[in-house]
């Protein structure tokens, strides 16, 4: 075998002869290498080193594998990004596309907040009531949903609990010790200003509006059906059990809870918006909701323009309070026990009285103009109803009303066109309401809430 070698000199050379055949006499002598040839191996460069490696004179080199990046080079800005972009739930779920949009909002409001090229494990919890107060502090444009151009208070709890899931995940993975933002309020809190039952009259001409038979059943499913905001977005007509009067509907918010990825809703009040959709979707269109892609989110801006169209002021929490105003129908009209129009609209019990059912004075109208059920008791047995007997209630309910805030859904004055008013004073009248009765909110733990419709 040949070793051949160039640009050395003769003694450069003789040298390396020297440890070749030195190295040679090793490995026929099976006795250990001098400490004088090993050393001169190991100084090799890798070209030479492996033309050695070829003749069986050396072993390959090992490779030495770089060390794992440590903790603390790791930068806020690229956790962040990579959790992000990871779109896992802290319960090894994928996240829907809404919580990946919620998750990349409050992302950025870090990244505004705070320099990006810090070590993840500098954040502490001084650094999370800072976010906090930047947030309270943060300057918003003025829009129909953000009148103060300040965060509301939900807002800012909704940006911590993404906080929190972020570095709760930081913690799991010995990223970093502890949670900075474990101290920060997160939970929301209940908002009975926004509450409001939007009446049939007006979301029937509002309905009527709309451009074109998708937007028609989209609008009737959110009312007439409770559906969320982005369900109708995910079904097929393959959905729609014509003869069981049943929709199947698949929830990108629940889905990734263990027997909540899908329930079934009653088609009654839909289904002649359901056909008159059907009868025009092109032939082999799978989707129901054809126009739009499943991602798209940004629903509210052209709703409010149908609704204008209509002739009326879009009202708070657009589409929630179609939601809650199918409920209380649903639950006023006893349609069915509490706990089937629960699992019909998507949540349970508990969040139904805390969140969706409210008390009016349509039912107290709708209960005393009932026959009584105790057939022994004769009005002659009753007591008479005198003001120093029924004072304290009147009292008691006069302050519920003085505590109650006015609120109405305001109408484009338009000549020739239905108000709102005059819609909510035909249910009214339909129902039983005497005019100008203010509707008070449910009691869920004998606390009074805010008026809701007027």
């Amino acid at each position: 075998r040949t070793l051949r070698v160039s640009g050395l000199s003769k003694k450069q050379a003789e040298d390396v002869l020297r440890h070749i055949e030195n190295i040679v006499s090793s490995k026929l002598q099976r006795t250990k290498l001098e400490d004088d040839d090993a050393a001169w191996i190991g100084n090799l460069t890798d070209k030479f080193h492996s033309k050695l490696v070829r003749l069986r004179l050396a072993e390959p080199r090992v490779v030495a594998e770089p060390e794992p990046e440590s903790h603390a080079s790791i930068t806020l800005a690229e956790f962040l990004d990579e959790f992000v972009a990871d779109a896992t739930t802290l319960k090894n779920q994928p996240a829907s596309i809404q919580t990946q949009n919620k998750w990349s909002g409050t992302r950025n409001l870090l990244l505004d907040c705070f320099d990006g090229t810090s070590p993840l494990n500098s954040m502490n919890l001084a650094d999370a009531k800072t976010f906090r107060k930047w947030m309270e502090r943060r300057k918003l444009p003025k829009t129909k949903r953000t009148p103060t151009g300040k965060m509301a208070e939900n807002s800012m709890r909704q940006r911590i609990a993404n906080c929190k899931t972020f570095f709760s995940y930081a913690v799991r993975e010995e990223l970093i010790p502890n949670n900075p933002f474990r101290n920060q309020a997160s939970t929301l809190i209940e908002n009975e200003d926004g509450k409001q039952i939007i009446a049939t009259e007006i979301i029937n001409n509002v309905i009527q509006s709309a451009p074109d038979a998708q937007w028609k059943l989209l609008i009737a499913l959110w009312r007439y059906a409770g559906l969320r905001k982005m369900e109708p977005l995910e079904l097929d007509w393959t959905d729609v059990l014509w003869a069981e009067g049943k929709l199947r509907v698949r929830s990108p918010k629940t889905r990734h809870h263990r027997g909540r990825e899908m329930r079934y809703v009653p088609i009654r009040d839909v289904l002649k918006y359901l056909e008159d959709a059907h009868a025009v979707a092109p032939d082999g269109e799978k989707r129901i909701m054809s126009r739009y892609s499943q991602s798209m989110s940004n629903l509210h801006k052209p709703f409010e323009q149908i609704i204008e169209k209509a002739g009326y002021e879009p009202w708070p929490n657009l589409i929630k309070n179609l939601r809650l105003s199918c409920e209380n129908d649903w639950l006023t009209a006893n349609e069915a026990p509490a706990h089937v129009i629960a699992a019909w609209i998507g949540h349970d019990i508990e969040v139904q009285n805390s969140s969706y059912a409210i008390v009016s004075d349509g039912h107290f109208e709708q209960f005393n103009n009932r026959p009584s059920n105790h057939s022994n008791k004769t009005a002659e047995n009753a007591p008479q109803m005198t003001p120093d007997l029924m004072g304290s209630d009147e009292k008691r309910v006069s302050g519920q009303s003085e505590q109650c805030e006015e609120k109405h859904v305001s109408p484009i004055k338009k000549q020739g066109q239905m108000t709102l008013l005059d819609a909510l004073e035909r249910t009214r009248t339909s129902t039983g309401l005497p005019p100008h009765a203010p509707q008070a909110c449910v009691s869920t733990n004998s606390t009074t809430r805010a008026i809701n419709v007027q």
